[in-house]
């Protein structure tokens, strides 16, 4: 079992009628968190979901009765199964009654009284929380008369999760809470820091959580599952099928993937299309995928190899194979350039969960606040989160800074001019299986003798001495 930070409660809020909660998605909220820290607190608020009703049209008696209680207890039933299956204990995943344990706490009232008043003097936060509730009500695709007076009805229950978490540390026992969800909640990271009231809220946190199936993006989709059993390796698939199947990640200048029309290009893609050609292979860039899935999506042979750039930590090299180094990539850590407070030790770091910027945030900065961003977002979204006041620091190359600099309002600057590290650009592969890996190192060697890499990098970035060739 997972050592637990008595400190911290991590918490997860399901939203009665909210399809996204099934089973096999609960079970996984569930597992990877107690997995990861020990203990996890489930937050149902089926009363406050009385409110979204009733602006759906319900009266208020049915909005109760036959909608948010019924919806509520169905979550908890499947939260209950859930439990039960993975054989946790009730110190190990408590879920919280919100009608006997919340309306009606004093504390909590205060908390909620404390939110309201910011929804009632803060114009952003008053327009934030009206957008976001309303994009609540516009997906349920329920005809409603006035989306305006529907929206001031249902905001009531967004005010009563900020509350809940206000309150929370206190009614737990504890210095901080986490809210844990599947996507960004932009409203809710801008209230822990500050936006709306200045005050930042170090006791509250929010910590992104994606099961994995929502990080593959198919392009073209994935041919039918073959016996791989009748091929001796990966090679020999490959060989005998003349498919190679690429994923990828957009990470310009390595591989760039211009969605509007599909079209590929980069160092890496140049690469492999060279590869290929010379072993007559047709190339099937078949999904994108978030880094933390290239080593599951590897082992479960949905692809053959990683076609953007990966730079191969210690963890990695762990699970997976790579290539040889095509070249090297200097990183540095970049605030936004109007940012006066650099202190990175104090800052919150944006990062992509299982990238570089996780691997750095946790290895040199494992007290600082951390800023997710989705795993499909693309590497220069990190810089986006920093110049949109989301974050205040990310680590990246100085090429990624540049480019996204070129068509930012808002440029980023270098925290320092030594880098933080040093990474070589490579291909990965699967771990045990390095057939594929070992033809590509052969013919990587030839390209390189031949200055080929050196040309790719002038004609993407505009200099040959953008990045360090061995």
């Amino acid at each position: 079992m997972q050592k637990i930070d008595k400190d911290i409660y991590y918490v997860i809020g399901m939203s009665p009628g909210n399809s996204y909660f099934k089973e096999d998605e609960i079970k996984y909220l569930l597992k990877t968190t107690v997995e990861r820290y020990g203990r996890v607190l489930v937050m149902i608020a089926d009363i406050p979901a009385i409110s979204t009703y009733i602006a759906l049209g319900y009266p208020q008696n049915r909005a109760r009765r036959d909608k948010a209680l019924p919806q509520g207890n169905l979550l908890k039933n499947r939260t209950e199964r859930a439990i039960l299956d993975l054989g946790y204990k009730s110190n190990q995943v408590r879920i919280v009654d919100w009608e006997k344990e919340v309306e009606n706490n004093k504390e909590y009232k205060k908390s909620y009284s404390y939110i309201n008043s910011i929804y009632e003097s803060n114009i952003s936060f008053e327009q934030d929380a009206d957008e976001t509730t309303k994009g609540v009500i516009i997906g349920s695709k329920k005809e409603i008369p006035d989306i305006a007076i529907a929206t001031k009805i249902a905001v009531h229950y967004l005010l009563s999760e900020f509350a809940f978490m206000d309150f929370l540390p206190n009614f737990l026992g504890v210095k901080k809470v986490v809210y844990i969800y599947h996507k960004n909640w932009p409203i809710y990271e801008n209230y822990i820091a500050g936006k709306y009231d200045n005050k930042p809220k170090p006791h509250e946190d929010f910590l992104l959580l994606e099961n994995p199936w929502e990080t593959y993006n198919p392009i073209w989709g994935l041919e039918e599952n073959e016996d791989e059993a009748k091929y001796l390796n990966d090679l020999d698939r490959v060989e005998k099928t003349k498919i190679l199947r690429v994923s990828f990640s957009n990470y310009p200048p390595a591989l760039i993937y211009d969605k509007e029309y599909n079209n590929f290009s980069g160092i890496f893609y140049e690469i492999i299309i060279a590869i290929s050609r010379k072993f007559g292979w047709k190339v099937l860039f078949s999904e994108e995928v978030g880094y933390g899935v290239i080593i599951d999506g590897l082992n479960s042979n949905r692809f053959d190899i990683f076609g953007s750039t990966v730079w191969p930590t210690p963890e990695r090299k762990e699970q997976a194979s790579f290539s040889l180094s095509l070249y090297k990539s200097s990183v540095f850590a970049w605030a936004r350039e109007s940012n006066d407070v650099i202190d990175i030790f104090s800052s919150r770091i944006v990062i992509k969960e299982n990238d570089i910027s996780d691997s750095i945030a946790l290895a040199d900065y494992p007290k600082a606040r951390l800023v997710h961003i989705p795993q499909l977002s693309e590497s220069i979204d990190l810089l986006k989160f920093v110049t949109s006041d989301k974050g205040d620091i990310t680590f990246v190359e100085p090429y990624l800074a540049e480019y996204f600099n070129k068509s930012s309002e808002i440029k980023v600057i270098k925290t320092s001019e030594n880098p933080i590290r040093e990474y070589e650009n490579t291909f990965m592969f699967k771990k045990n299986d390095t057939s594929l890996r070992d033809l590509f190192n052969k013919e990587i060697e030839k390209i390189k003798g031949s200055g080929f890499i050196k040309e790719l990098i002038k004609k993407y970035t505009g200099s040959e001495d953008t990045f360090k060739l061995d």
